[in-house]
C-alpha cells in the first residue's frame, strides 16, 4: 500500500484482503491445476498489528526510522511465496519501496503496488471531519508526512505494477488484476541486490567496498565540478547512470546509502563488479 496519510489505505488494504481471499477460494480448482500453492488467508502488517504508536513513531526522524525497521522485519518474517501479504503504511519513501520489492524479489515472490491516491485537500478534510478521538496523527505530522511523499511511478520496477484508487473507487473493480500479478505472474529473477547465498569468496566484501566507494567519490565529484539537478554521470564499472538530485548531496549521505547497501548485500556472492556497481548505482538512484 501507498498514500498520504488519511487516504483510506487500511480501508482499502481491509477490502482488498477480503477480496483476495474470495477469489482465492472461489478459484481454488483453478489453483490447483496450475499447481499453484497460496495460502487462503491474506496477512496485513501496519502500525496497529505491530503496535505502533503513530502519534510518537512519527513525530521525529529516530522514531521514524525506528518503525520502519519494525515494518520491514515484519514484512521478511511474515512473507512466503504462498502468503499473500499487505504492507499497510504511507510506504511513501521510494528507497523504502525499493527494499520491499527487493525482499520479495529475494523469495522468488511477485510484488505490487496499491496507490490510494487521494489528494492532500482530500485527506484534511478527513482529517478534520473524524473526532480528536479517532485521529492517528496530529494536523502537523500528517502534513509533514505529505509533504514528504514521494510519488510512485511505474517506470520504476519497484513501484510496478501500480494499481491506483481515487476514494470513490471500487476495490472489486482491479481485483482480477491484482490476482493475476500477485497469484498468476511469473515472479523476475533474483538479481545482485536480492539473491541470499552463504558467502565463499573472501575477497567478496573487499571487492564490494572498493567499487562502492569509487562511485561515492565520484558522485561528490561531480558536485564539486558543479555537476547536478537531474543530470546523469558515469561512474566506475557500472553501465547504469547516476542521476543527480536538484540538492546537494553530502558526503553522509553518500556513507549512509554505502552502508545499507553493503548491510543489504555482505551475504551476497556476486562478484561480477559490473553488477554489483550497477547494483549500488540503483539503490542510490532509488534513495536520492
Amino acid at each position: 500500500m501507498c498514500g498520504i496519510p488519511c487516504s483510506g489505505k487500511t480501508t482499502r488494504a481491509t477490502e482488498l484482503a477480503s477480496l483476495l481471499e474470495k477469489y482465492i477460494s472461489d478459484h481454488a480448482p483453478t489453483l490447483s491445476e496450475k499447481k499453484i500453492s497460496i495460502r487462503p488467508n491474506v496477512v496485513i502488517l501496519n502500525d496497529e498489528s505491530l503496535k505502533i504508536d503513530k502519534t510518537s513513531a512519527y513525530s521525529d526522524p529516530t522514531s521514524e526510522k525506528n518503525a520502519r525497521a519494525s515494518l520491514l522485519s515484519a514484512v521478511e518474517r511474515h512473507l512466503s511465496r504462498e502468503t499473500l501479504l499487505i504492507c499497510d503504511s504511507t510506504n511513501y519513501i521510494k528507497g523504502f519501496r525499493y527494499q520491499l520489492y527487493c525482499i520479495a524479489r529475494a523469495l522468488g515472490t511477485p510484488h505490487c503496488v496499491i496507490y490510494c491516491g487521494s489528494t492532500p485537500t482530500q485527506s484534511l478534510q478527513f482529517h478534520s471531519s473524524i473526532s480528536d478521538s479517532q485521529k492517528t496523527y496530529p494536523l502537523d505530522t500528517l502534513q509533514a508526512l505529505t509533504s514528504r511523499f514521494e510519488e510512485p511511478d511505474s517506470r520504476n520496477r519497484w513501484d510496478s505494477p501500480l494499481f491506483i484508487f481515487s476514494p470513490s473507487d471500487d476495490s472489486a473493480s482491479e481485483i482480477e488484476n491484482i490476482a493475476q500479478a500477485l497469484i498468476y505472474k511469473k515472479p523476475p529473477q533474483p538479481n545482485l541486490s536480492t539473491v541470499v547465498k552463504p558467502l565463499t569468496e573472501t575477497n567478496y566484501l573487499h571487492s564490494m567496498d572498493r567499487a562502492t566507494q569509487e562511485i561515492v567519490d565520484a558522485v561528490l565529484q561531480a558536485q564539486q565540478d558543479g555537476k547536478g539537478g537531474g543530470e546523469s554521470i558515469v561512474v566506475p564499472r557500472s553501465e547504469v547512470k547516476v542521476v543527480l538530485p536538484g540538492r546537494t548531496v553530502t558526503m553522509s549521505e553518500m556513507r549512509r546509502l554505502r552502508r545499507q547497501f553493503t548491510n543489504l548485500n555482505k551475504m551476497h556472492t556476486e562478484l561480477d563488479l559490473e553488477k554489483l556497481a550497477g547494483g549500488f548505482v540503483e539503490y542510490v538512484n532509488a534513495n536520492f
